[in-house]
């Protein structure tokens, strides 16, 4: 069981009132797991949705001679173990603790149970779910349209925006991904990510600050 007051920093539970979050609150148990674990594996069984209460996290694929493609980040307040739960079958992708990270798991039945007696709870996940398709559906028309220097610009939006940052009238990225996490996001090398990055920074769209990248402007 999980204390209540933990479900007010997640942003899909937020919403609900205090009764609706400690009936769920109490279907739920805390979990933590060390930086460099897999907290799901693809193709495993999916009996659980998860909240990540404290710590970083990435989904990604992992090809057959072993290339990763990172299809999100995943910060405090954010959820994932919904796909498998919903449409049955395994989990379809891996979730990597980027760091130490601290957990709430909501069981398969208990879930189930929750969206039958708490509407708000399934409202709030159906919307969830719509924005996060809409993402997906603009990430793929860039990888369709736009060049690696614009597909670059657009993930740091994209990651700035995701975690709230904003420095004056700008955005940043703190902690900035490594080249090879972006070029794994963007779905390019790691090299055409760094002339991308130069390219952007002589151009005046960001400038970088040791572990900060300021987003400026966005190229057209």
């Amino acid at each position: 069981m999980a204390a209540s007051n933990l479900l007010e920093a997640i942003p899909l539970l937020a919403s609900l009132d205090q009764e609706s979050r400690e009936l769920l609150a109490a279907d739920m148990r805390e979990r933590s797991v060390p930086k460099g674990s897999f907290i799901i594996y693809a193709e495993d069984p999916g009996p659980s949705l998860m909240f990540l209460l404290d710590g970083a996290a990435k989904i990604t694929l992992v090809s057959e001679d072993g290339k990763e493609v990172i299809l999100a980040q995943m910060g405090p307040g954010d959820f994932f173990g919904e796909i498998a739960l919903l449409a049955g079958g395994d989990r379809c992708a891996n979730v990597v603790a980027s760091s130490n990270c601290k957990l709430l798991v909501l069981p398969e039945e208990q879930f189930f149970e929750q969206c039958a007696r708490n509407p708000n709870f399934s409202m709030a996940l159906m919307r969830e779910l719509a924005l996060r398709l809409r993402a997906s559906s603009a990430k793929i028309g860039d990888l369709a349209l736009l060049d690696v220097y614009r597909r670059v610009s657009r993930t740091l939006v994209s990651l700035a925006t995701s975690r709230g940052e904003t420095a004056s009238d700008a955005l940043k990225v703190e902690k900035r991904p490594t080249h090879q996490e972006l070029a794994s996001m963007v779905g390019t090398s790691r090299e055409m990510v760094t002339r991308a990055l130069k390219g952007l920074e002589e151009d005046g769209h960001i400038a970088v600050e040791g572990k900060t990248i300021i987003i400026h402007s966005v190229p057209e």
